[in-house]
């Protein structure tokens, strides 16, 4: 009997404990983006050099109102532009990471707002001069107990107002700083920042009959309308492979590209995440059936053992059940039941403490602990399939008995 409590017990806090833990888990995995997908721009080619996805400017927001309307299971879509460049407040100043994002883009992303607060559609659509900084960034131009919040900084020459802060995001897996960023809003910064600057490199071939324009002040052109990434968050992780799909379609189709040639842009998933998060949780509830296993065996067998103690204190009343008329059936019934009534007394006594030990893990371990209903009616199944399993033998051999030899027992 105590073994199948312990077994019943363990099973259903382990199974609302594990789903609690995995539901946890995956929220935090989805904040990083599983159902999340990224298009990058397509590569340069000149002179036999290609470089690398990214190096050319194909997206434009053309392309990002298109997805919006086109697209079905697709919940939103956001997009950036990004140098690396100078801010300056003061007598400090810090090469960081500049963002021109869409008001979208933070949330999308997973990115919190600490102080102040973010790019809004309104600062987009005005072209407003503010900026939202990152941990990083702010402590390289403020002082610890400084808040760079309505503080007018320099970036690339041009004044901001600092309207945020980011909360902080750490390290990636490869190293690099999330928070030694700065953002912008998108028009601000095409406009008024950084633009998107035409190919460094000349595309004219040598034979060119035409000589290119005159360039006196090496002015650099700069194009309007061009990101240089989307992302784009679907409905669920179910619609992740159509939305991925319809993105490729409409981009192939805006971008006239042919059957058999390579497209001008890159669709980027996080789907291994997922996967791998999913690998994890069988991977758990495996590992808690065998612990449960062994505890329901462990007490399956103490109910046999038991049952064997009571056949041999019981001999003479069997003998003597069986000499007033008792059929075999009903010696073999009464122990069954017997076994069956230890193993599910201590199912339930299982059951109301497996129940009531995950309820104190959330202000623990501050996530929830969730209570299966099938796990529940499974430990109690489990614990009246074990009395029935290892209280058989001992039910067998009391109904097998000689009622002759029972009766002289001693």
């Amino acid at each position: 009997m105590l073994g199948v409590f312990i077994g019943v017990a363990a099973l259903i806090a382990m199974v609302a404990v594990e789903q609690g833990a995995n539901e946890a888990v995956l929220k935090q995995i989805e904040s990083l983006g599983t159902n999340l997908f990224v298009v990058v721009p397509g590569a340069t080619a000149f002179g036999g050099a290609r470089a690398g996805f990214g190096s050319a400017s194909t997206l434009t927001t053309a392309d990002v109102n298109a997805i919006r309307r086109e697209t079905m299971g697709v919940g939103s879509v956001s997009y950036l532009i990004r140098q690396s460049g100078q801010i300056q407040y003061m007598n400090r100043n810090w090469t960081t990471n500049i963002q021109g994002v869409s008001a979208n883009y933070p949330p999308i992303t997973n990115w919190r707002i600490l102080d102040g607060r973010g790019i809004s559609g309104d600062d987009e659509r005005s072209t407003a001069l503010v900026a939202v900084l990152g941990q990083s960034a702010a402590r390289q131009l403020f002082d610890p107990d400084q808040s760079p919040i309505g503080a007018t900084i320099q970036v690339k020459s041009t004044p901001l107002r600092v309207i945020g802060l980011l909360a902080p995001k750490g390290q990636t897996a490869y190293g690099q700083d999330q928070d030694d960023v700065i953002m912008v809003p998108f028009t601000s910064a095409e406009r008024k920042i950084l633009g998107v600057a035409a190919l460094s490199q000349s595309q004219t071939p040598l034979n060119w009959v035409y000589p290119p324009s005159p360039n006196p002040y090496n002015l650099q052109s700069r194009l309007t309308g061009f990101v240089n990434q989307i992302y784009i968050q679907a409905s669920s992780q179910g619609d992740l492979s159509d939305a991925v799909e319809q993105v490729n379609h409409i981009l192939t189709r805006r971008h006239n590209i042919r059957p058999g040639q390579p497209n001008d842009f890159s669709v980027r998933n996080l789907s291994q995440i997922a996967e791998t998060a999913e690998g994890s949780s069988r991977t758990m509830a495996v590992l808690l059936a065998a612990v449960a296993s062994i505890s329901l065996l462990v007490g399956g067998i103490g109910i046999m053992n038991i049952l064997l103690v009571s056949v041999t204190e019981r001999t003479r009343e069997i003998g003597l059940r069986m000499a007033i008329g008792a059929r075999r059936i009903h010696v073999l019934l009464q122990f069954l039941a017997e076994a069956v009534f230890l193993s599910v007394s201590g199912g339930l006594a299982g059951i109301l403490t497996g129940v009531a030990f995950p309820l104190a893990l959330p202000p623990l371990f501050g996530w929830p602990a969730l209570i299966s209903l099938s796990a529940v009616l499974g430990g109690l199944a489990f614990s009246a399939a074990v009395g029935i399993f290892f209280g058989y033998y001992p039910a067998r051999k009391a109904a097998r008995l000689n009622p002759i030899e029972a009766l002289r027992y001693e």
